[in-house]
């Protein structure tokens, strides 16, 4: 067999699907796909009700950063997974998603205080308890923002991952405030749509503390 022959049986080889390659291939698209539906789907929901720019840039930069910090957290749980559909290392897709979603959260209250011409909005209200909830997403801005620092700096501090938790925390609060005052919350499906993310996250955190409890006690 000569050179050219070789070099094209391999390249044959090469370029041949595996059933392998198309079923993750087809979860990739499904994955997307259904990301892609919802994100239409949230978008046509508050199109529906149109307002300033800046209320509007408000309302687009609350929603999407509470799906992308949702979809991070959920990316935590199925490292692996997440690996082979998309190809791409869990780290890099993880922390794009984080900072897309702490950057849509912040852009959120900035343009509320930008419309308001009030700054208050950035400190967090902690008494009384219903208060506290209801703007629970001022808080949750700082533990978010302290999360995210902690992880930059992951190889200096031993116990990051204790510091990290707070995401979880944080996205409740978040949840908290979308369905007490959230304004694209007030529908049935959206807020249907809350509750399962924050219990799908809430089953995350037990999930990751049982594991880390098996291995203390190993």
């Amino acid at each position: 067999m000569s050179r050219g022959d070789t070099g094209k049986e391999i390249g044959n080889k090469q370029g041949k699907e595996t059933p392998g390659n198309r079923k993750k291939d087809q979860q990739f698209y499904l994955i997307y796909g259904i990301i892609v539906i919802i994100v239409l789907f949230i978008t046509y929901l508050i199109l529906q009700k149109p307002g300033e720019p800046l209320r509007m840039i408000a309302r687009f930069a609350a929603t999407f950063g509470y799906l992308a910090i949702f979809l991070s957290i959920l990316s935590s749980e199925y490292m692996a997974k997440m690996r082979k559909i998309s190809g791409m290392p869990f780290l890099r897709a993880h922390h794009n998603l984080a900072r897309i979603g702490v950057l849509l959260i912040l852009i959120h209250p900035l343009s509320l205080a930008l419309q308001a011409q009030d700054f208050t909005i950035f400190l967090p209200v902690l008494y009384p308890v219903e208060t506290f909830l209801a703007l629970g997403g001022r808080t949750a801005l700082y533990l978010f923002l302290l999360a995210a620092g902690i992880a930059l700096y992951r190889k200096k501090y031993r116990n990051w991952k204790k510091v990290h938790y707070l995401n979880y925390l944080a996205f409740l609060l978040v949840s908290a405030h979308a369905l007490m005052i959230g304004s694209d919350f007030k529908q049935d499906i959206m807020r249907i749509i809350a509750i399962i993310m924050a219990v799908t996250v809430t089953g995350i955190f037990i999930h990751k503390r049982i594991g880390v409890g098996k291995k203390i006690y190993k």
